[in-house]
């Protein structure tokens, strides 16, 4: 999984980020393991060291970045506390499910999406005499436009992607689409359903991961559930910079498009990878 497309060019952080991607790598390829009894000890000591790790990881990067004067240090430092919350609690769903196949895909989801986008996007902001500026919305931008230029940032980033080709239309997705939907709250509330076909969603892990992929398993749905968070997040944030404040709820699997009776907006996007949909539905 790790690529030397990833280095930041500082010893320490590109050494424990290779470590991370290993283990992340460890953990994907546990559930191929028939031995349930090896497959549940071995899961159990690959996420022990990842959670302790990530504590000295972290720690690392936000020394190094106090010792560089890193203009953004709290809002890094924010990202790392939201991460680790979030793999505590997923760590803490696979105890309870006594470490069962579909929940170490759904872990495994989570970790590699976010991984690849900190340490391939985020901390690539960390290079010296490389600090990446944050691209700007135009101020009349619609949710659309803020949420396809999310879009097409978050892939390429992910998947090493260039730029697709953006086209603005309503579109409810196709029968074999992988949906995905989030909710919209704040000064103006609504949903935004990400229609991703078949063929983006497995080349897309298939990129982070390198694996071969043939099923949309439970690690492709959560690794699409998070890319689906991080392109909201993101979005969300170009929103503000126009004056309005939005936030994000949890985003979940649907196996229907929903019958929303509200103004209604979208895009295609087509890459290499395949063709993903969304539609911005907004009161």
């Amino acid at each position: 999984m790790w690529k030397e497309s990833y280095r930041i060019g500082v010893d320490l952080i590109d050494s424990q980020h290779k470590e991370l991607f290993d283990t992340t790598q460890t953990l994907l390829r546990i559930v191929e393991s028939d031995d349930a009894v090896t497959r549940k000890q071995e899961c159990i000591n690959a996420i022990i060291f990842m959670q302790d790790y990530i504590v000295k990881h972290f720690s690392a990067e936000e020394e190094y970045q106090r010792s560089i004067n890193y203009g953004d240090l709290e809002t890094h430092k924010t990202l790392h506390r939201i991460f680790t919350a979030a793999i505590n609690k997923s760590a803490k769903r696979l105890f309870d499910a006594e470490f069962t196949i579909p929940e170490i895909r759904e872990y495994t989801g989570v970790l590699t999406t976010w991984l690849v986008y900190h340490v391939a996007g985020v901390d690539q902001k960390l290079k010296k005499k490389e600090m990446l500026p944050d691209e700007k919305p135009s101020p009349s931008a619609t949710y659309a436009e803020c949420f396809a230029q999310s879009a097409v940032k978050t892939l390429e980033t992910l998947a090493e992607l260039p730029a697709g080709r953006i086209t603005y239309a309503r579109y409810n997705g196709s029968d074999d689409d992988t949906r995905v939907m989030i909710g919209l709250v704040g000064d103006h509330e609504g949903e935004v359903v990400f229609s991703y076909s078949r063929e983006i969603s497995l080349n897309l892990i298939r990129a982070m991961t390198s694996m071969e992929l043939t099923e949309i398993d439970e690690l492709v749905c959560s690794a699409l559930s998070e890319t689906t968070n991080i392109i909201s997040g993101n979005a969300s944030s170009l929103i503000a910079e126009s004056g309005k404040t939005i936030d994000i709820t949890i985003p979940r699997i649907i196996s229907d498009f929903p019958v929303i009776h509200s103004k209604k907006d979208g895009f295609f996007l087509d890459t290499d990878f395949g063709r993903m949909a969304v539609s911005v539905n907004v009161t």
